[in-house]
């Protein structure tokens, strides 16, 4: 569903994405475009997630988001097709995320 309030500025490439959360972009993914942030249970491939609790271990499992948010020791959790991209504060990381996509919101 589309977000009625609020437009969406992406795609952006997953390079542009790893260099707002000062993250050396890997060569091989940097072309991937991610299309939208969204939680766990609603993400889609293509698009970005986070995860900052275990207590959100069994969505963690179940996203299909291509991409998350996440810290290393939380990493293992995601399913395999689900890139982690590992920051030290999840949430604060999100936020950055979320006002490149939303910068009106």
């Amino acid at each position: 569903m589309d977000n009625p309030f609020f437009k969406n500025n992406g795609p952006y490439k997953l390079s542009q994405i790893l260099n707002e959360l000062n993250i050396k972009a890997d060569e091989a993914n940097n072309d991937l475009n991610v299309f939208d942030i969204k939680d766990l249970q609603n993400s889609k491939s293509e698009e970005i997630t986070f995860f900052h609790s275990k207590k959100y271990k069994i969505d963690a499992n179940n996203t299909k988001a291509s991409f998350c948010i996440t810290t290393k020791h939380l990493k293992n959790e995601l399913p395999k097709k689900c890139i982690p991209i590992i920051v030290d504060n999840v949430l604060v990381s999100t936020s950055l995320i979320t006002s490149k996509f939303y910068p009106d919101s």
